[in-house]
């Protein structure tokens, strides 16, 4: 094994949020070394909720959705090398490899690479007018399929689909929303939430059919004009979003032998099976100190947080990750927080009127407060963090109250 070069410093492969993150956290730490920020795709790392909520509906320019402007990777000396993805890493050398044959040298590597996306395997599933939504260009690709749409068919009930339905009928298209589960959010969502996102979009004019999957899509003239559900029934579409999930992007630490399940596997500091090598973010799987449990989150706050302890991690900080998982969905005019994990939950506890606009879900397993989803009630969202972080289960009577102050629960 060749000996590092002592110049070559940190190399960062994944210019999304965690990335960004690590970089960013580890000039605010005095990191005196050498940074470099690979990202696949052109341009400068921008932020990817408002591609399925402000910028698809036009509300955000392109400039607003940038992490940060170019002065800022100039000012921390951050190297940023954008649309070269790295193709090979060497362990043993040392050394990444990039699409465009260019190889860098490194002593310390961190894999931000996220998630690639799962698509749609049937027939006709390659026409024009199939659109997914991760990437910036996925983004204005849809914006401008929206444009001169009439009627649009959206297959998946997460989170994607969900807002991407919600963008089109904002936009006056006629939405259909197919999806395989009789349920909404089935993999994420109590059953109250679930049925509340149900009776908004149906208020909103979106037809669901749930429980449904679709069998091939429909064509004429090389676009798409339609989709054919599995009993039987054909759908008329002029425009199609496809939202059935991602999956970890592993490949590259596959290849470098690194330990892989559903997610490269880290520990408490992020450090991978290879010592010198971390990862953060979507990519990752790691066994969750709050919950005692192993787990893969795709989310923003874990990927910025994950970059957060990377940092810590790399300049010989002591902390371990244990950050409280937070998620959010912006959807017409209401807003879903949800702190926690509600995965195995056994008790669900209302708080508010559920079949109002503004109401919580407070998720218990095994008497233990596990997570909180909040429709409209942010307040109870920030004390629901505060509570997880502190381990503090507030009865189930008491967390029902309207009248009960959930931060007397909290230690003093």
């Amino acid at each position: 094994m060749s000996q590092p070069d002592s110049d070559a410093g940190l190399i960062i492969i994944g210019a999304g949020h965690a990335g960004v993150s690590v970089a960013e956290q580890l000039r605010r730490k005095q990191y005196a070394g050498k940074i470099t920020l690979i990202g696949k795709e052109p341009g400068l790392p921008y932020q990817r909720p408002p591609l399925s909520k402000q910028y698809l509906k036009g509300e955000w320019d392109r400039q607003r959705v940038l992490q940060r402007n170019a002065d800022f990777y100039s000012k921390q000396r951050i190297d940023l090398i954008d649309d070269d993805p790295v193709i090979s890493i060497d362990t043993d050398n040392r050394q990444v490899t990039l699409a465009s044959g260019q190889s860098l040298g490194w002593n310390k590597l961190v894999l931000t690479t996220g998630n690639r996306l799962k698509r749609l395997n049937i027939p006709g599933s390659d026409t024009e007018g199939i659109h997914y939504l991760q990437s910036l260009a996925h983004s204005d690709a849809l914006k401008s399929a929206m444009s001169a749409a009439q009627r649009a068919v959206v297959i998946g009930g997460g989170y994607i689909g969900l807002e991407g339905a919600a963008a089109m009928a904002l936009a006056g298209i006629q939405v259909t929303l197919v999806n395989r589960s009789l349920t909404l959010l089935s993999r994420s969502a109590s059953g109250p939430v679930s049925d509340w996102l149900l009776r908004t979009h149906q208020q909103k004019g979106v037809n669901l059919e749930l429980g449904q999957t679709v069998s091939s899509i429909v064509t004429e003239n090389g676009s798409v004009s339609g989709v054919c559900l599995d009993d039987g029934r054909a759908l008329e579409a002029d425009l199609v979003l496809v939202g059935i999930g991602v999956e970890p992007d592993t490949a590259l630490a596959e290849a470098a032998g690194l330990n892989c399940r559903d997610g490269v596997l880290v520990d408490s500091k992020c450090v991978t099976s290879h010592p010198d090598i971390l990862a953060a973010g979507d990519c990752t799987r790691f066994d969750h100190l709050l919950y005692e449990r192993s787990v893969r989150l795709e989310s923003i706050q874990n990927a910025v947080e994950q970059g957060k302890q990377v940092a810590s991690t790399l300049v010989g900080e002591s902390v371990s990750y244990n950050a409280v998982p937070w998620f959010w969905s912006d959807q017409y005019d209401a807003k879903l927080q949800i702190a926690g994990l509600a995965e195995g939950h056994d008790l669900e506890v209302i708080r508010g009127d559920e079949h109002g606009e503004r109401f919580s879900v407070f998720c218990y397993q095994q008497r233990r407060l596990v997570a909180v989803e909040s429709v409209n009630a942010p307040a109870d969202h920030m004390m629901a963090r505060k509570l997880l972080k502190a381990g503090v289960s507030p009865l189930p009577d008491d967390a029902a109250d309207p009248e009960f102050n959930l931060r007397g629960a909290l230690p003093s």
